[in-house]
């Protein structure tokens, strides 16, 4: 009889499975079909394992930015500190030349155990490392140690981030993913100040914003251990902002990255907005329109793309074979288009409302805008937005002359 009781223990134990196939990688995954929402949609949160296969465009991404920085420093130890089945640090070791170790990290017992079947099942065992600790634990244990170190939580990673930097080496790349873009874009303003230590504004670019929020934050924290974080590519797909980061030790190069925060003053009456910076910022109060400002910040004012990254990584990507390689090449190509503008876009709909005209065709305002001398392209922040060093008056007065 107990024997018969420890059989059933073990089945009620053991999770349900599938494997799956991401990229090189054959991943044991919680069977989705257990986990659905009344509206049959799989919910990843549900799971004793997170895993969400949404998130294979990320992922895939992320291959191609790792490949860059990894022909660039030769050999790299990566770190995911939250590993999940671990499917991305299997990736990093399989798909990116020149990643010579990986730490795989996840604190739930049932994750570690998975995790280890994964590592195994793709025979990299001898690259990838398993590991069961708390991540910030982890990461306070390796200090200076990782030239890749991919923070990827499921909700915001302002809690890993003190010890990420600390255990960022001096040349390397930070990743991050926040799914909590409602606090960076300003539906939980008192959230965003909790957790990022700035005030975001509900504009129609609100979600540029957070991440120019989270991208400041990463800074100021990495200033802290004398490292400068410069933005290489930053985009804002689906449920979650994604931002790459290069890292430099000194503290010429972080003293650099904070002069570069500033704050952000949005007049919802016209539609204007004015950059500030300096050590002490004093942000307009009123607009020549009359209207008051609201702020935002502080924030990096900075690029958010690297054009020669950009270029490596989509040149990587191209040459793989990924299941939505397309539409991943469609977003590195409107990153790259928009990558030379400067901060904030106008939403066509809402700029042309204020001009009082009716809002033309997208293509037709970037052309406008461009024979008129300006620099103009689209964004992939908004399908209807229009990136342009042309001032809130000048693009009116465009927009008014072509109806």
């Amino acid at each position: 009889m107990l024997f018969y009781a420890a059989i059933e223990y073990i089945l009620r134990d053991r999770m349900q499975t599938i494997v799956t196939t991401e990229g090189e990688a054959k991943i044991e995954v919680p069977d989705p079909s257990l986990f659905r929402t009344k509206s049959g949609d799989y919910a990843p949160s549900l799971t004793e394992v997170f895993y969400n296969p949404v998130m294979e465009f990320c992922r895939d991404i992320s291959v191609s930015a790792a490949q860059v920085i990894a022909d660039k420093l030769k050999d790299v130890m990566a770190c995911d500190p939250l590993a999940g089945v671990g499917v991305r640090a299997i990736r990093y070791s399989k798909e990116v030349r020149g990643v010579s170790r990986v730490l795989a990290n996840d604190r739930s017992p049932k994750a570690y155990e998975l995790m280890k079947r994964n590592i195994s099942m793709n025979g990299v065992s001898d690259k990838v490392e398993p590991l069961s600790l708390d991540a910030n634990v982890l990461l306070r244990q390796n200090k200076g140690r990782f030239q890749l170190l991919d923070i990827d939580p499921y909700g915001s990673p302002a809690p890993f981030l003190d010890a990420a930097c600390s255990a960022l080496a001096r040349r390397g790349m930070l990743a991050l993913t926040a799914t909590d873009t409602g606090p960076l874009s300003g539906t939980h303003p008192r959230a965003c100040l909790r957790r990022y230590g700035s005030k975001p504004l509900k504009t129609e670019y609100c979600h540029e914003l957070g991440i120019r929020i989270l991208i400041a934050f990463a800074q100021r924290v990495a200033g802290k251990y004398e490292v400068g974080l410069s933005p290489l590519l930053a985009h804002a797909t689906m449920h979650y902002f994604r931002i790459y980061l290069e890292a430099r030790g000194g503290p010429a190069r972080a003293d650099e990255m904070l002069a570069g925060q500033g704050y952000l003053s949005h007049c919802f009456a016209c539609g204007d907005r004015i950059l500030t910076t300096g050590p002490v910022p004093h942000p307009p109060e009123k607009c020549d329109c009359g209207g008051g400002f609201s702020h935002a910040g502080p924030l990096w004012l900075g690029s958010l793309m690297d054009r020669g990254f950009l270029e490596q990584v989509t040149s990587d990507l191209n040459a793989r074979n990924f299941k939505s390689g397309y539409k991943e090449l469609m977003l590195l190509n409107r990153c790259h288009e928009e990558s030379q503008g400067p901060p904030t876009f106008y939403d066509l709909n809402e700029l042309s409302r204020l001009a009082g005209v009716q809002s033309p065709k997208i293509s037709e305002a970037v052309s406008a805008l461009r024979d008129a001398g300006y620099f103009a392209s689209r964004t992939h922040f908004s399908d209807n937005g229009v990136r342009t060093d042309a001032s809130n008056g000048a693009v009116k007065e465009i927009l008014r002359q072509m109806t």
